[in-house]
């Protein structure tokens, strides 16, 4: 049986591996796309994000399993080391729920543009 050091390493190791291949795709698509910089820029942000959370939610769950099965204990949401993952979970939800909003502004504002731009070149066009 894994003990619990073991255990957080590894799923730290997979989270990292995860996210590396997140960036790296993130790159990649919006290279293919012809993203805008800024766009690829926030969705970086978002997936540093994601990463974040879904370390604290590895931590968080680890003090669940370490208290509840280990230690046979009940869980109390009060204590202070769950109290700090839960507020840094908040914390970066709400980051990425902002993150998001600008993303979607964003992707509509691009959108808007492209559409003119194809509708200019239309017109010049039928012009020439």
């Amino acid at each position: 049986m894994m003990d619990k050091k073991e255990f957080y390493e590894k799923s730290e190791k997979i989270i990292n591996e995860t996210f590396e291949t997140v960036k790296k795709y993130a790159k990649v698509v919006a290279e293919k796309t012809g993203e805008a910089a800024h766009i690829t820029k926030l969705l970086i942000q978002k997936a540093t994000l994601e990463h974040q959370l879904a370390k604290a939610f590895s931590q968080l769950g680890s003090q669940v399993y370490q208290t509840a099965v280990r230690q046979g204990e009940t869980i109390d949401l009060e204590a202070s080391e769950i109290q700090k993952v839960l507020g840094e979970i908040r914390k970066l939800d709400t980051e990425h729920g902002q993150v998001e909003a600008v993303l979607e502004k964003e992707r509509k504002v691009d959108a808007g543009k492209e559409a003119k731009l194809k509708a200019v070149r239309k017109r010049a066009g039928k012009s020439s």
